[in-house]
Protein backbone atom coordinates (compact mmCIF):
# COMPACT_ATOMS: atom_id res chain seq x y z
CA UNK A 1 0.00 0.00 0.00
CA UNK A 2 3.01 2.33 -0.26
CA UNK A 3 4.23 4.67 2.42
CA UNK A 4 0.96 6.36 3.23
CA UNK A 5 -0.08 9.99 2.93
CA UNK A 6 3.32 11.52 3.72
CA UNK A 7 5.03 9.69 0.87
CA UNK A 8 2.50 11.14 -1.57
CA UNK A 9 2.78 14.77 -0.43
CA UNK A 10 6.47 15.39 -1.00
CA UNK A 11 7.73 18.56 -2.59
CA UNK A 12 6.62 20.18 -5.79
CA UNK A 13 4.32 22.81 -7.19
CA UNK A 14 0.66 23.10 -6.28
CA UNK A 15 -0.25 21.61 -9.64
CA UNK A 16 2.09 18.65 -9.13
CA UNK A 17 0.64 17.99 -5.70
CA UNK A 18 -2.87 18.19 -7.14
CA UNK A 19 -1.95 15.67 -9.83
CA UNK A 20 -0.48 13.33 -7.20
CA UNK A 21 -3.63 13.62 -5.12
CA UNK A 22 -5.83 12.80 -8.11
CA UNK A 23 -3.66 9.80 -8.93
CA UNK A 24 -3.85 8.61 -5.33
CA UNK A 25 -7.63 8.90 -5.31
CA UNK A 26 -7.87 7.02 -8.59
CA UNK A 27 -5.70 4.17 -7.33
CA UNK A 28 -7.55 3.92 -4.03
CA UNK A 29 -10.91 3.99 -5.80
CA UNK A 30 -9.83 1.12 -8.05
CA UNK A 31 -8.83 -0.88 -4.97
CA UNK A 32 -12.09 -0.02 -3.23
CA UNK A 33 -14.14 -1.30 -6.17
CA UNK A 34 -12.43 -4.69 -6.17
CA UNK A 35 -13.66 -7.70 -4.25
CA UNK A 36 -12.82 -7.23 -0.56
CA UNK A 37 -11.66 -3.69 -1.36
CA UNK A 38 -13.97 -2.18 1.25
CA UNK A 39 -12.68 -4.53 3.93
CA UNK A 40 -9.06 -3.78 3.00
CA UNK A 41 -9.35 0.00 2.94
CA UNK A 42 -12.03 0.58 5.57
CA UNK A 43 -11.65 -2.38 7.87
CA UNK A 44 -14.57 -4.24 9.45
CA UNK A 45 -16.35 -1.02 10.44
CA UNK A 46 -16.15 2.75 10.14
CA UNK A 47 -14.62 4.91 7.42
CA UNK A 48 -11.08 3.63 7.44
CA UNK A 49 -9.96 4.06 11.03
CA UNK A 50 -9.36 0.30 11.16
CA UNK A 51 -8.22 -0.11 7.56
CA UNK A 52 -5.53 1.06 5.18
CA UNK A 53 -7.36 4.21 4.08
CA UNK A 54 -6.33 6.13 7.19
CA UNK A 55 -2.69 5.89 6.11
CA UNK A 56 -3.49 7.92 3.01
CA UNK A 57 -6.23 10.24 4.26
CA UNK A 58 -5.54 10.99 7.90
CA UNK A 59 -8.28 13.60 8.19
CA UNK A 60 -11.81 12.21 8.68
CA UNK A 61 -13.46 14.82 6.46
CA UNK A 62 -11.05 14.02 3.63
CA UNK A 63 -11.84 10.32 3.96
CA UNK A 64 -15.56 11.06 4.00
CA UNK A 65 -15.37 13.16 0.83
CA UNK A 66 -13.31 10.50 -0.92
CA UNK A 67 -15.80 7.78 0.05
CA UNK A 68 -18.80 9.82 -1.07
CA UNK A 69 -17.15 10.34 -4.45
CA UNK A 70 -16.35 6.63 -4.66
CA UNK A 71 -19.94 5.73 -3.78
CA UNK A 72 -21.19 8.01 -6.54
CA UNK A 73 -18.88 6.25 -8.98
CA UNK A 74 -20.24 2.89 -7.83
CA UNK A 75 -23.73 4.16 -8.62
CA UNK A 76 -22.69 5.23 -12.09
CA UNK A 77 -21.26 1.83 -13.02
CA UNK A 78 -24.00 -0.22 -11.39
CA UNK A 79 -22.15 -1.45 -8.29
CA UNK A 80 -25.15 -0.68 -6.12
CA UNK A 81 -24.31 -3.03 -3.26
CA UNK A 82 -20.91 -1.37 -2.82
CA UNK A 83 -22.53 2.05 -3.02
CA UNK A 84 -24.96 1.10 -0.26
CA UNK A 85 -22.19 -0.25 1.97
CA UNK A 86 -20.02 2.84 1.51
CA UNK A 87 -22.91 5.21 2.19
CA UNK A 88 -23.73 3.25 5.33
CA UNK A 89 -20.10 3.53 6.48
CA UNK A 90 -20.11 7.33 6.20
CA UNK A 91 -23.54 7.66 7.80
CA UNK A 92 -25.36 8.67 4.61
CA UNK A 93 -28.27 6.39 5.48
CA UNK A 94 -30.87 8.22 3.40
CA UNK A 95 -28.80 7.80 0.25
CA UNK A 96 -28.15 4.15 1.08
CA UNK A 97 -31.86 3.48 1.55
CA UNK A 98 -32.71 5.36 -1.64
CA UNK A 99 -30.34 3.06 -3.55
CA UNK A 100 -31.86 -0.03 -1.92
CA UNK A 101 -35.33 1.14 -2.96
CA UNK A 102 -34.19 1.69 -6.54
CA UNK A 103 -32.70 -1.80 -6.67
CA UNK A 104 -35.83 -3.30 -5.12
CA UNK A 105 -38.13 -1.56 -7.61
CA UNK A 106 -35.94 -2.69 -10.52
CA UNK A 107 -35.78 -6.24 -9.14
CA UNK A 108 -39.57 -6.48 -8.83
CA UNK A 109 -39.94 -5.27 -12.40
CA UNK A 110 -37.27 -7.67 -13.66
CA UNK A 111 -38.80 -10.70 -11.93
CA UNK A 112 -42.23 -9.98 -13.39
CA UNK A 113 -40.77 -9.59 -16.87
CA UNK A 114 -38.70 -12.76 -16.72
CA UNK A 115 -35.34 -11.03 -16.46
CA UNK A 116 -34.43 -12.08 -12.95
CA UNK A 117 -35.06 -15.33 -11.16
CA UNK A 118 -34.43 -14.56 -7.56
CA UNK A 119 -36.81 -14.10 -4.68
CA UNK A 120 -33.65 -14.23 -2.57
CA UNK A 121 -32.47 -11.00 -4.20
CA UNK A 122 -35.58 -9.03 -3.27
CA UNK A 123 -35.61 -10.58 0.20
CA UNK A 124 -32.00 -9.51 0.67
CA UNK A 125 -32.81 -5.95 -0.43
CA UNK A 126 -35.74 -5.70 1.97
CA UNK A 127 -33.54 -6.98 4.78
CA UNK A 128 -30.82 -4.46 3.92
CA UNK A 129 -33.38 -1.66 3.91
CA UNK A 130 -34.66 -2.66 7.33
CA UNK A 131 -31.11 -2.89 8.67
CA UNK A 132 -30.40 0.65 7.45
CA UNK A 133 -33.51 1.92 9.21
CA UNK A 134 -32.56 0.12 12.41
CA UNK A 135 -29.02 1.53 12.32
CA UNK A 136 -30.33 5.02 11.61
CA UNK A 137 -32.51 4.88 14.72
CA UNK A 138 -29.36 4.86 16.84
CA UNK A 139 -27.52 7.51 14.85
CA UNK A 140 -27.08 10.55 17.13
CA UNK A 141 -25.85 13.00 14.50
CA UNK A 142 -28.70 12.86 11.97
CA UNK A 143 -29.91 16.24 10.74
CA UNK A 144 -33.58 17.17 10.44
CA UNK A 145 -33.27 17.02 6.65
CA UNK A 146 -31.75 13.53 6.84
CA UNK A 147 -34.60 12.39 9.09
CA UNK A 148 -37.20 13.73 6.65
CA UNK A 149 -35.58 11.97 3.69
CA UNK A 150 -35.28 8.74 5.66
CA UNK A 151 -38.99 8.94 6.48
CA UNK A 152 -39.81 9.40 2.80
CA UNK A 153 -37.61 6.48 1.77
CA UNK A 154 -39.05 4.29 4.53
CA UNK A 155 -42.50 4.95 3.07
CA UNK A 156 -41.25 3.92 -0.37
CA UNK A 157 -39.74 0.74 1.06
CA UNK A 158 -43.01 -0.22 2.75
CA UNK A 159 -44.98 0.49 -0.43
CA UNK A 160 -42.65 -1.70 -2.48
CA UNK A 161 -42.93 -4.43 0.16
CA UNK A 162 -46.72 -4.28 -0.12
CA UNK A 163 -46.54 -4.60 -3.91
CA UNK A 164 -44.11 -7.50 -3.61
CA UNK A 165 -46.32 -9.35 -1.14
CA UNK A 166 -49.32 -9.04 -3.49
CA UNK A 167 -47.37 -10.50 -6.39
CA UNK A 168 -46.28 -13.38 -4.17
CA UNK A 169 -49.90 -14.12 -3.30
CA UNK A 170 -50.91 -14.00 -6.96
CA UNK A 171 -48.05 -16.27 -8.01
CA UNK A 172 -49.03 -18.73 -5.29
CA UNK A 173 -52.57 -18.90 -6.64
CA UNK A 174 -54.07 -17.08 -3.66
CA UNK A 175 -56.09 -14.82 -5.94
CA UNK A 176 -58.76 -13.74 -3.47
CA UNK A 177 -56.14 -12.81 -0.88
CA UNK A 178 -54.20 -10.83 -3.49
CA UNK A 179 -57.29 -8.86 -4.54
CA UNK A 180 -58.16 -8.19 -0.91
CA UNK A 181 -54.68 -6.79 -0.26
CA UNK A 182 -54.79 -4.64 -3.40
CA UNK A 183 -58.00 -2.97 -2.24
CA UNK A 184 -56.32 -2.20 1.08
CA UNK A 185 -53.31 -0.42 -0.41
CA UNK A 186 -53.52 3.15 0.91
CA UNK A 187 -51.47 4.71 -1.89
CA UNK A 188 -53.67 3.40 -4.75
CA UNK A 189 -57.43 4.22 -4.86
CA UNK A 190 -58.66 0.77 -5.92
CA UNK A 191 -61.18 -0.07 -3.21
CA UNK A 192 -64.55 -0.41 -5.02
CA UNK A 193 -66.37 0.71 -1.88
CA UNK A 194 -64.72 4.14 -1.86
CA UNK A 195 -65.25 7.10 -4.21
CA UNK A 196 -62.92 7.58 -7.16
CA UNK A 197 -60.01 9.82 -6.22
CA UNK A 198 -56.81 10.75 -7.99
CA UNK A 199 -53.59 8.93 -7.29
CA UNK A 200 -51.20 10.49 -4.80
CA UNK A 201 -49.24 13.09 -6.76
CA UNK A 202 -46.23 12.54 -4.50
CA UNK A 203 -46.00 8.82 -5.18
CA UNK A 204 -42.37 7.88 -5.80
CA UNK A 205 -41.34 7.05 -9.39
CA UNK A 206 -39.91 3.82 -7.96
CA UNK A 207 -43.42 2.81 -6.89
CA UNK A 208 -45.06 4.17 -10.03
CA UNK A 209 -42.84 1.88 -12.09
CA UNK A 210 -44.52 -1.09 -10.41
CA UNK A 211 -48.13 0.08 -10.79
CA UNK A 212 -48.88 -1.23 -14.33
CA UNK A 213 -47.76 -4.76 -13.45
CA UNK A 214 -49.74 -4.58 -10.21
CA UNK A 215 -52.89 -3.65 -12.14
CA UNK A 216 -52.34 -6.49 -14.61
CA UNK A 217 -51.85 -8.89 -11.71
CA UNK A 218 -55.09 -7.64 -10.17
CA UNK A 219 -57.02 -8.31 -13.37
CA UNK A 220 -55.43 -11.76 -13.69
CA UNK A 221 -56.56 -12.57 -10.17
CA UNK A 222 -60.11 -11.43 -10.88
CA UNK A 223 -60.26 -13.74 -13.88
CA UNK A 224 -59.66 -16.68 -11.54
CA UNK A 225 -62.32 -15.82 -8.94
CA UNK A 226 -66.08 -16.30 -9.13
CA UNK A 227 -67.99 -13.05 -8.80
CA UNK A 228 -70.91 -14.03 -6.57
CA UNK A 229 -72.13 -10.58 -5.55
CA UNK A 230 -70.89 -8.14 -8.18
CA UNK A 231 -67.96 -6.97 -6.07
CA UNK A 232 -65.37 -8.10 -8.60
CA UNK A 233 -67.19 -6.35 -11.42
CA UNK A 234 -67.06 -3.16 -9.36
CA UNK A 235 -63.36 -3.80 -8.78
CA UNK A 236 -62.72 -4.17 -12.53
CA UNK A 237 -64.61 -0.94 -13.15
CA UNK A 238 -62.52 0.75 -10.48
CA UNK A 239 -59.33 -0.33 -12.23
CA UNK A 240 -60.66 0.77 -15.63
CA UNK A 241 -61.54 4.23 -14.28
CA UNK A 242 -58.19 4.48 -12.56
CA UNK A 243 -56.32 3.66 -15.77
CA UNK A 244 -58.50 6.07 -17.77
CA UNK A 245 -57.73 8.85 -15.30
CA UNK A 246 -54.00 8.22 -15.74
CA UNK A 247 -53.77 8.00 -19.53
CA UNK A 248 -51.19 10.79 -19.44
CA UNK A 249 -48.69 8.37 -17.88
CA UNK A 250 -48.33 6.38 -21.11
CA UNK A 251 -48.44 3.00 -19.43
CA UNK A 252 -47.71 -0.18 -21.45
CA UNK A 253 -50.12 -0.94 -24.27
CA UNK A 254 -50.81 -4.45 -22.98
CA UNK A 255 -52.28 -2.94 -19.80
CA UNK A 256 -54.77 -0.87 -21.81
CA UNK A 257 -55.68 -3.93 -23.86
CA UNK A 258 -56.18 -6.04 -20.75
CA UNK A 259 -58.40 -3.39 -19.17
CA UNK A 260 -60.47 -3.15 -22.36
CA UNK A 261 -61.01 -6.92 -22.41
CA UNK A 262 -62.02 -6.95 -18.75
CA UNK A 263 -64.85 -4.43 -19.06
Amino acid sequence: MGGGELSWIGKGSVDQQRQRNLMLKKLLTEILLRDDGILLLLGPRGTGEEGELKRFFMDWKTREQFLLEAAAQCQEIGLYDKSVEIHKRVGAFAKALETVNKCLSDAIYAILHGRLDGDSRVASLVQTGNEILETFRYSPDASLQEKEIITEQQTVLRQLEAILSIHKLARAGKYADAVREITRIPFLPLNPRTPDVTMDANLSPLVLQCVPDLLKAALNCVENISDTDGTLRAFRTKIANFVANNMNRSWPQDLYEKVARSI
